[in-house]
């Protein structure tokens, strides 16, 4: 969404939060600061805002079953969007989107993927599929995962492939991301991709691959459309990058109080007090008192 466009939503609706239907806040630096449980006062805040009608979605790279627990374990029944917009679940725990590779893609991946001798995982709505050696980063290796080795490529087509990891040396990794930027343009433009270091095994790349279009922005605009909520009346809250494409497509955007430049450059506000300080509670009290 344009400043241009903001701004018209502003003028017709005005810049009252009691407009606001759908908050979509990410969750590690935002929510709760990395590892941390949610407090009960966050948690009341956030079931008073239900009680007043106001949908809640959390938005995190991290797999579904992390997500949940968490919510679940301060009695919050919100819309969870994982792996950063690839699946979207709803407060019932159904999934509700899934955008997996189209199947000439995946082959095309797993065929490169073999020429280099990568490890990877496949996460799918209901469970990650891995090849042996496989390093899979902290922040995904999630204990709820159901998980199996995978013995038959072929069951990889058996269900939407939503993010693919892969892991080796260094030389691999890096051939495998070439060879993948030489894909035909119909297929490479389909893909994202992204590269780290594993902090637990020096030498070792961790390759993310995923769609385009699967991403916290994408997710949001699911939602919009499965519950007839207009832009200006979606209120984002964040704290990195990956926060950025929420903040295009929502109404309202809030930054923390620590969060990166790029995104503080683009919110509405920012607040006071970062996440380890409960910073997300200055918005839901503001939310709360518009909509009184």
């Amino acid at each position: 969404m344009t400043r241009l466009r903001r701004w018209w939503y502003r003028l017709r609706y005005g810049r009252s939060l009691a407009h606001v239907r759908l908050v979509v806040s990410d969750v590690d630096g935002t929510l709760v600061s990395l590892g941390e449980s949610l407090p009960n006062s966050t948690a009341t805040l956030l079931q008073q805002l239900r009680s007043r009608g106001i949908e809640l979605a959390f938005a995190s790279a991290r797999p579904y079953p992390g997500i949940h627990r968490l919510l679940h374990s301060a009695g919050i029944a919100a819309w969870i969007i994982s792996l950063d917009g690839a699946l979207t679940h709803t407060p019932t725990g159904e999934v509700a989107a899934a955008l997996g590779f189209p199947h000439p893609v995946l082959e095309s991946i797993l065929e490169l993927a073999s020429h280099y001798d990568i490890h990877y995982a496949a996460f799918t709505p209901h469970e990650l599929l891995y090849t042996p050696r496989v390093h899979i980063p902290s922040y995904l290796d999630d204990p709820g995962l159901a998980r199996r080795e995978l013995q038959l490529r072929s069951t990889l087509f058996e269900h939407p492939v939503v993010l693919l990891l892969c892991s080796g040396a260094a030389p691999q990794v890096t051939g495998l991301l070439k060879a993948l930027e030489r894909l035909p343009r119909p297929q490479r433009r389909q893909l994202q991709f992204g590269v780290t270091e594993s902090f637990s095994m020096p030498g070792t790349l961790l390759l993310e691959i995923r769609l385009r279009t699967a991403h916290k922005g994408t997710a949001a605009q699911f939602l919009m459309r499965r519950l007839g909520i207009a832009p200006w009346q979606v209120l984002a809250i964040g704290d990195y990058r990956n926060d950025l494409p929420l903040f295009q497509v929502s109404g309202w955007r809030v930054a923390m109080a620590d969060a990166v430049a790029e995104l503080r450059s683009q919110a509405d506000w920012i607040t006071q007090r970062p996440a380890s300080e409960y910073g997300i509670e200055e918005v839901l009290q503001r939310l709360l008192q518009a909509r009184r």
